[in-house]
C-alpha cells in the first residue's frame, strides 16, 4: 500500500475539496462546481473500495455506480450481486465510514462459535460502532422487561433482536435487521492506514454476510432438485 501513496494523494484532495465546499462559510452557488466536486469525492470512495476488492479477492459481482447524498456528505452504495448484500462507504461528521447490516438473518441460528469470534474481531477495530435501528415493539418489551435491562454485550443484543424477530406473530411488526455494523476512520488518521483498515474490515463484513447467504443458497438449491 505504501507504493500507492502518490495515488492516495489525489483521493485525499478529492475528499478534502468536497469538505471545503460543504463546510465553507462562503458556499459556492455554482451547481456544476458542486456536482463535479461531489462526483470526484464519490469516485475517490470507489477507488478505496477497489482497494478492498483487490485485498479480499472476492468471488462476487459488484455494482457501485450509485451514491446517496446524506446531510454530512455523499455515501457510495455498494451492492454484492451474488450474495445480495449492501455496503456503504461515505462521510459523516467524524470522518470516513464503512458500514453494512446482516442479510439472511433467519440463518443466524446455524452459525457456529467461529462466526461470533469473527464478529468480535470486527468490533476490535478502532472506530467500530454497532447500532440497532429497528427495535422490538413496546408491547413485547413490557412483557419481558428484564431482557432489555442489559445492553452491554453486542452479541446478546443481536441474539435478543433475532429471537424477538423470529417469534413475532404480528405481521405489522416484522423486521429484517439485527443492526448496523460501522467502522469510522477519523479525519486525522493516516490515510494509508484508513485504506488498510477498510480493506481488513470489509473482508470481515463480507464474510459475515457470506456465511448467512451460503445457508440460504444451499436451501434454494435443495428446493430446486
Amino acid at each position: 500500500m505504501k507504493s500507492k501513496e502518490k495515488d492516495y494523494n489525489s483521493l485525499i484532495t478529492s475528499i478534502n475539496n468536497y469538505l471545503d465546499l460543504r463546510y465553507s462559510d462562503n458556499k459556492s452557488d455554482n451547481f456544476e462546481e458542486q456536482y463535479q466536486t461531489t462526483i470526484d469525492c464519490v469516485n475517490a470512495f470507489s477507488k478505496i473500495f477497489e482497494e478492498c476488492l483487490s485485498y479480499g479477492n472476492f468471488k462476487d459481482r459488484w455494482d457501485y455506480d450509485n451514491y446517496y447524498q446524506n446531510v454530512c456528505g455523499p455515501e457510495l452504495i455498494i451492492k454484492a450481486i451474488k450474495t445480495n448484500c449492501d455496503y456503504k462507504l461515505g462521510l459523516d461528521y467524524n470522518g470516513l465510514y464503512l458500514s453494512t447490516d446482516l442479510r439472511f438473518n433467519e440463518n443466524l441460528r446455524y452459525m457456529d462459535d467461529n462466526y461470533w469470534k469473527l464478529l468480535l474481531k470486527l468490533s476490535d477495530f478502532e472506530g467500530f460502532e454497532y447500532s440497532e435501528y429497528e427495535f422490538v415493539r413496546d408491547e413485547r418489551r413490557r412483557e419481558f422487561p428484564d431482557l432489555f435491562k442489559t445492553n452491554k454485550s453486542m452479541v446478546y443484543r443481536i441474539m435478543r433482536k433475532y429471537i424477538f424477530d423470529q417469534t413475532e406473530t404480528n405481521s405489522s411488526y416484522t423486521s429484517d435487521s439485527v443492526g448496523e455494523f460501522k467502522v469510522v476512520a477519523k479525519f486525522d488518521e493516516d490515510f494509508t492506514l484508513v485504506v488498510k483498515k477498510f480493506c481488513e474490515t470489509f473482508k470481515i463484513m463480507y464474510k459475515l454476510n457470506y456465511e448467512l447467504w451460503k445457508i440460504a443458497d444451499l436451501k434454494n438449491k435443495k428446493d430446486q432438485r
